[in-house]
């Protein structure tokens, strides 16, 4: 029973990158070896001029002269031919790849997002569009330290937090080291949670987790002194410190603390119950924060947030272990751990988002500006053995993002729920829109 108290407690990327992801394909089996777009490079930049001169309504040619542009350091020209075959074949994910990369190059990461998130929303489903997925979560990643830093040097002349932003940080957690991976699930969870009901403009995880990198801060030592001070720095005026307890002998406790601009404390009603029922005191958390926060959830919207879960505590636990591996920009690791989650839990729609951005983003980093053009395909290659789950409408993508004592609970997280581990096969290959593009949760710090 869940019960509730008032208080808390090189260009060598061609078959070396598939070498490179040797713990991804071991756990996957063969790639499939399709043949390759050719290389581009500076010295195909004529042939390429005079390809689009004799075929002016050729799109992939303008695309592909704009790669080879880019490849030559001529960013500018690039993306004034680049923009006219995106034109032409607004499909082709080359278009994206050789623009934001330009628009990256340039520390234009706002538009280099923005045009991700447009060509992922529109064309998800094509082939190559993986590869777009993990150049945005690169992006993401490096935008969020980028604006950590200008907060911390401008620290002094930022405006006053938003009144009515919120921040999750990571969870402090109370226990057995293997359940340390919920610090940051269980955020990220609770950040979807909240951002499902559209009331509360939210700072994205891990923007705030690359303030505490810049503070050198790990979560163990937040306190609501340094909770203010990171809340000063991404402009929320409401930051959620969060505690998961899984003692040995007693029941698993999810509390903490509110943290208001002023320093005082907020704290939601305490949710315990036995480990088996985290995902439920999750959501009854979720529910007592937002509470907490000054809103009153309808039935509907308790219904929704609590849809927004994967099946089983393996899943959760898989899908922790993917976001920390991702958030350290391991993300080969991250591929196996979403790919964990999806074995848990096959329908886990936002594991399966996830697994192909942490496939792309790894790919991508590996391969030189050459090989843009087949980059795309180069990550379909080790995406083809990973059935696609069946991805159905979740509520999410309809909001817009061995201790003895422990035996019973260890079993539990191992072998999952009564769900079959077997790939269920897809009833389509359409992709969710990435979570970024869908949950209205990203501020920017003024420049």
């Amino acid at each position: 029973m869940i019960r509730a108290s008032g208080s808390s407690g090189g260009l060598g990327y061609r078959f070396g990158p598939i070498l490179a992801l040797g713990t991804l394909l071991t756990a996957w089996g063969c790639v499939s070896l399709e043949p390759l777009p050719p290389l581009l490079g500076p010295a195909d930049v004529p042939a390429l001029r005079q390809k689009v001169l004799l075929e002016p309504n050729n799109g992939r040619a303008h695309l592909e002269l704009g790669a080879a542009l880019m490849t030559a350091g001529r960013c500018d020209a690039a993306v004034t031919v680049v923009e006219r075959g995106r034109i032409l074949t607004p499909d082709d994910p080359l278009g994206p790849l050789v623009l934001g990369q330009c628009l990256e190059e340039a520390g234009s990461f706002d538009q280099a997002l923005t045009l991700y998130a447009d060509f992922l929303s529109r064309h998800g489903d094509v082939p190559g569009a993986a590869a777009v997925e993990g150049r945005r979560t690169m992006a993401f990643q490096t935008h969020a330290r980028e604006l950590a830093r200008r907060a911390l040097q401008e620290e002094e002349e930022l405006a006053p937090a938003d009144p009515e932003t919120v921040g999750v940080l990571p969870f402090l957690v109370d226990g057995d080291p293997m359940y340390q991976p919920l610090s940051v699930g269980l955020a990220h969870m609770l950040t979807t949670d909240l951002a499902l009901l559209g009331r509360f403009p939210l700072v994205e995880r891990v923007r705030l987790g690359a303030i505490l990198e810049e503070l050198a801060l790990p979560p163990e030592r937040v306190d609501p002194s340094t909770a203010v001070r990171a809340g000063h720095l991404v402009r929320a005026s409401r930051l959620v410190l969060g505690t998961v307890s899984v003692p040995s002998e007693r029941d698993t406790r999810l509390g903490g603390n509110v943290v208001l601009e002023s320093g005082e404390l907020v704290e939601p009603a305490l949710t315990e119950g036995e480990l088996r029922q985290l995902l439920e005191l999750q959501k009854e958390y979720s529910a007592r924060v937002a509470e907490a926060l000054g809103y009153s959830l309808s039935d509907a919207e308790r219904r929704r947030m609590d849809e927004n879960r994967p099946a089983n505590l393996r899943a959760l636990l898989a899908f922790s272990r993917g976001l920390m591996a991702e958030d350290m920009g391991d993300f080969a690791g991250a591929a196996v751990h979403f790919r964990e989650a999806l074995t848990a839990d096959p329908q886990y729609g936002e594991a399966q988002q996830r697994l192909r951005g942490a496939v792309g983003a790894d790919v991508v980093s590996r391969s030189s500006p050459g090989e843009v053009t087949r980059v795309g395909a180069m990550v379909d290659q080790v995406l083809a053995p990973v059935p696609e789950t069946s991805l159905v409408s979740s509520t999410l993508s309809g909001a817009v993002f061995d201790i003895a004592s422990h035996q019973p609970e260890r079993a539990l997280a191992d072998a999952g729920s009564a769900t079959p581990s077997g790939v269920v096969a897809p009833q389509d290959n359409r992709v969710a829109p990435s979570l970024e593009a869908i949950l209205t949760i990203i501020i920017t710090i003024p420049r």
